[in-house]
């Protein structure tokens, strides 16, 4: 990891001189990190967009631009996800506390406190971003082993193993036991293709140094044609489609988005083996954001389950084939990648609904120009 940074900001002259004094003495140099200082959010805001910090110490009472306020613009920009916020106030109330934390804040301490109690907590933000580096260091080489094996069992190995099951099938043909084989050998063999693409999407989503193609996208318009899709394989299920009027185009990857949503609809059709209704809403959402409701009258999910469902490796299906615990992960990381969320409301009376939350325009997305292809 690099050099760890500390950002004290406060615009008290005096509290914010003297802790950054403490935390540069020759006790705490030993430590190993290096203190900046900022007078006020909006000089702490425009430090962070220039370069990240490990623990950012936040008063909570400033004028201008105030701790909160910062906290929100840190979110708006996907700060937050890289700096473990320490709010400051001399005004211990709990009020402050549960509003800091709600905000995003990962501690909260007291002016009043002694300085040299702080180490504790900011050695404890320094051991969070360890756990976080450690998290990306998996994520990448979870990437490279994806894309190598996917690579290898979708590619050349798939193709010789399918042409030499051709090559006995003749052999085989009038012999009805090495038919029946055959035939178990191609269905484990498109299994295997299957499990080759679904690493394929995991080594795609993983990788946060490509850089997608980013459209103007009607979100009606990507889900008609995959309600269409749907109906092609799920012809006992009804489908249902409610289309806001006030939902604007939004700026994403049309093939990162594709794939989430193609991901979680078979989920919908698995859980209605006899028949139902799958409803597909589209609604604006609270902020710059839309949704998108994908709801099931199926077999529902037990809460047990419900908070497990995206992660990798994860598949617990009763009723059908076992798949790859993959493909909601996927969705889920591909919906990341865009700012969104996805959440999940299901019971076994009233089924399931996944509800996808997007940014209109994501942060750090390029400019599109209106009427770019869909």
């Amino acid at each position: 990891m690099d050099e760890r940074v500390i950002l004290v900001v406060d615009d008290e002259p005096f509290f914010r001189e003297e802790a950054v004094a403490f935390l540069t003495s020759q006790s705490s140099v030993a430590l190993e990190w290096r203190v900046e200082a900022a007078a006020g959010g909006d000089e702490a805001l425009a430090r962070l967009e220039k370069a990240s910090c490990d623990v950012m110490l936040l008063d909570i009472n400033m004028p201008g631009m105030d701790g909160m306020e910062v906290l929100r613009a840190m979110r708006d920009k996907h700060l937050l996800e890289q700096t473990y916020v320490i709010m400051l106030s001399a005004y211990g109330v709990y009020d402050n506390v549960v509003a800091a934390m709600r905000g995003g804040a990962k501690d909260f301490v007291n002016k009043s406190e002694p300085l040299d109690q702080w180490i504790v907590r900011i050695e404890r933000g320094f051991e969070w971003q360890e756990l976080r580096w450690r998290k990306q260091q998996v994520e990448e080489e979870l990437r490279l082993l994806a894309r190598e094996v996917g690579h290898d069992i979708g590619g050349t190995t798939y193709f010789v193993l399918t042409q030499r099951v051709r090559a006995l099938a003749g052999l085989a043909k009038g012999n009805p036991e090495a038919e029946r084989s055959i035939q178990v050998i191609e269905q484990i063999l498109g299994r295997i293709k299957r499990l080759a693409d679904d690493l394929g999407h995991v080594a795609r989503a993983l990788d946060s140094s490509e850089v997608w193609r980013w459209e103007n996208l009607d979100l009606r318009r990507m889900m008609e044609r995959l309600a269409q899709e749907f109906r092609y394989g799920h012809p006992t299920v009804t489908v249902a489609e409610e289309w806001g009027k006030d939902v604007p185009a939004i700026v994403g990857s049309r093939a990162q988005l594709e794939r989430a949503f193609f991901n979680l609809l078979p989920n919908a059709g698995r859980a209605m083996p006899d028949g139902g209704t799958l409803t597909i809403r589209t609604r604006r959402a609270d902020g710059d954001r839309v949704a998108v409701d994908i709801q099931d009258t199926g077999i529902g999910i037990p809460p047990e389950t419900q908070e497990k469902l995206f992660r990798i490796g994860f598949s617990d299906w009763k009723n059908g084939t076992k798949g790859s615990g993959l493909g909601l992960y996927v969705a889920r990381r591909n919906v990341d990648n865009h700012g969104g969320a996805i959440e999940v409301v299901s019971n076994p009376e009233d089924g399931s609904r996944f509800t996808v939350r997007l940014p209109i325009r994501p942060e750090g997305a390029p400019t599109v120009p209106t009427g770019s292809k869909l």
